[in-house]
């Protein structure tokens, strides 16, 4: 059942279950003829969501006036979705996707629907399409294959940036310890958690289609690939040289057009 919302309109809305309410915006397509497929914007955490969340609002805005239905919305605990940061974790996670794929589809009807995520958003959106077995296409935009990897990342940035080691501290009391870095704090779980993720671990298929981009050739995402294709996925491989936008300094975090144009092509070469 489609559910009537102005053509190019944008609805803000929570959806979910009353005790971990998530937080979205359904754009509806600009145009008459809707494509015959829904889009799923999976964001990244932390200061990356921040630094890239302009740009991640002007690809949905492109791909609502090319004609596809997109939601966009907060991971649990992140952004204006419900509950602490502290208190999530990548299974939750994973539990909001399933979530947002079915609030698309009881929205618009369709079946076929594209994955789009960024960074932490992009490993996520891999491991809930491999875990769900339904997914049609994935973007793996600047994608985190190694969890252990991006944390060793994430620290060394919190080091150049702000010139001292990420503090552990203890807020509440409880013992477990949490860790901050880049202003954002990360408990010794959720570290743990984040670490254990490992595409090249992936198993089944996650998608048919997958377009893998990214602003900077890295040996892992080479790896993925070839993961990938030795599980029957149709690879499309593009390197953007184009700004950071997620780690950039905010002031240099300019609109990364090619790479957003990359990606709306590629969605609208899929489903034409």
């Amino acid at each position: 059942m489609r559910i009537s919302t102005p053509r190019g309109g944008i609805e803000p809305f929570y959806f979910g279950t009353s005790t971990k309410p998530l937080f979205g915006c359904y754009h509806t397509p600009l145009c008459r003829l809707a494509r015959e497929c829904g889009v799923i914007l999976c964001y990244p955490m932390g200061q990356e969501y921040i630094r890239s969340h302009r740009a991640c609002r002007q690809l949905v805005i492109r791909l609502a006036g090319l004609g596809f239905c997109v939601l966009r919305f907060d991971f649990y605990g992140c952004g204006d979705s419900g509950g602490d940061f502290e208190q999530a974790g990548i299974g939750q996670w994973l539990i909001d996707i399933s979530t947002a794929i079915s609030e698309m589809r009881r929205r618009c009807g369709l079946t076929k629907i594209c994955l789009v995520g960024l960074r932490l958003g992009a490993a996520l959106s891999m491991m809930a399409g491999a875990e769900r077995g339904d997914v049609e296409s994935l973007v793996l935009w600047d994608p985190v294959v190694s969890g252990r990897a991006c944390i060793e990342e994430l620290m060394t940035r919190h080091q150049e940036t702000l010139g001292d080691s990420p503090t552990k501290i203890d807020r509440h009391g409880t013992g477990e310890r949490q860790t901050e870095i880049l202003g954002t704090l990360l408990t010794d779980s959720m570290l743990t958690d984040i670490a254990k993720i490992d595409l090249l671990a992936v198993e089944k298929k996650p998608a048919d289609d997958i377009l893998i981009i990214e602003s900077h050739q890295e040996p892992g995402t080479t790896r993925l690939r070839k993961r990938l294709e030795s599980i029957d996925v149709h690879i499309t491989y593009q390197h953007c040289p184009d700004h950071r936008v997620w780690s950039e300094k905010l002031y240099k975090a300019l609109l990364p057009s090619l790479v957003l144009q990359s990606i709306v092509s590629w969605i609208c070469q899929v489903y034409p």
